[in-house]
């Protein structure tokens, strides 16, 4: 097997391709650490790498290489590391299989692990418990060719590992999706997160002081907040649930912070993509429900997977929902407490959660909450 396709697993550490090595580095991907830097330029070189990684220290990394009928895995743990935050290879069959053929973890020292690879295997390398790998491979899955992203891990696979075991289908969809999209696909994952943009965004000076008049319930310093929230989104003052609704204009629902750390203000539906100027003009700049305004976000996306129109955030009383709005190559959620992200079905309005990650084209975006002093 040759592992022709590197996919990137959403998440915020660092993954590289260097020549035909995969590495994970668990570190933050933003203001990402010198030793993942020294790693990458590490493994670029000709010749074995286990003499050049040996005496590197730090922070725990996986470097993995695949040729031929196995697989090299060079591996440095944490002492007192939990199993969830284990770095781990795992060997799958194929991309249908359900739990690995093999596991390796890495350990507080250097080791250097070497594993058997049948025809149409696939290896993953993850921060934590190996996902299945079928939701991730697929024909328009990124080759991650060279350079590093932010990720929570790597797949690898080839041609061969999408040839399912007997009539078995390869699931690559979490929801099912045949609604049409906008523009043809381009080929790239919406998995991929690229890094170093210059975006221009609206401060949070820019915000309209007041929105729509909804019923909700102040907290001690008079911020209205959704009927059962207990805690203040702005200030974390106690709310009391006992206390009676009352109206007042909406304040800002949450922000937006991009993989290069700007923020969009959620205040109003927004549309999302690389150029939706025609898709606010078609919907006559108004939100959905035609009483507020619909705001375009314009986001910069080198990988070419973010459609002109991809993402529609929609506000339904105090409930953030997003839609995509028909995307070339589809957008993903993964909530705060979810190991894995969900696709979005098109068109249909998803309830957003606090803490998500959302997935669209070659970007991330979270939702954070506003909170002032």
């Amino acid at each position: 097997m040759t592992a022709q396709y590197s996919t990137v697993l959403p998440g915020d550490r660092v993954v590289a391709r260097v020549r035909e090595a995969v590495l994970v580095v668990d570190a933050p991907a933003l203001g990402a650490s010198a030793e993942a830097s020294a790693l990458a330029a590490a493994i670029d070189v000709d010749g074995a790498l286990a003499p050049v990684l040996e005496p590197l220290t730090g922070v725990p990394y996986a470097v993995v290489q695949v040729a031929g009928s196995e697989v090299r895995a060079l591996l440095r743990g944490a002492p007192d590391t939990a199993p969830e935050r284990l770095l781990t290879v795992a060997i799958f069959t194929s991309a249908s299989a359900a739990t690995p053929a093999h596991v390796l973890h890495a350990e507080a020292e250097f080791v250097e692990r070497v594993a058997p690879l049948g025809p149409g295997a696939v290896v993953t390398v993850t921060v934590g418990p190996p996902p299945s790998p079928g939701p991730v491979c697929g024909p328009t899955a990124l080759h991650l060719l060279r350079g590093a992203v932010p990720g929570a891990g790597a797949v690898l696979w080839s041609d061969e590992s999408l040839q399912p075991e007997g009539d078995a289908d390869i699931v690559t969809d979490a929801f099912p999706a045949d609604a049409p999209t906008n523009e043809e696909p381009t080929g790239v994952s919406p998995l991929f997160a690229a890094t170093e943009y210059d975006v221009e965004v609206r401060g949070p000076e820019e915000v309209p002081a007041a929105g729509p008049l909804v019923e909700g319930r102040r907290c001690a310093f008079g911020h209205l907040n959704a009927p059962h929230a207990g805690y203040c989104s702005r200030c974390g003052a106690l709310v009391d649930r006992r206390a009676p609704l009352e109206a007042g204009p909406r304040p800002p629902l949450g922000l937006l912070v991009a993989d290069d750390g700007t923020a969009f203000v959620v205040e109003t539906d927004m549309v999302i993509g690389r150029d939706p100027s025609a898709y606010t003009a078609q919907r006559g700049g108004r939100a959905f429900d035609g009483a507020g305004r619909l705001a375009p976000i314009v986001l910069q996306d080198r990988t070419g997977a973010l459609s002109r129109a991809h993402l529609e955030i929609r506000i339904d009383g105090w409930q953030l929902l997003a839609v995509d709005v028909g995307s070339a190559n589809g957008t993903w959620v993964r909530p705060p407490a979810a190991a894995a992200p969900l696709r979005l079905p098109p068109g249909q309005p998803v309830p957003l959660a606090m803490g998500s990650d959302i997935h669209l084209g070659g970007r991330i975006l979270q939702l954070q909450e506003v909170v002032t002093a």
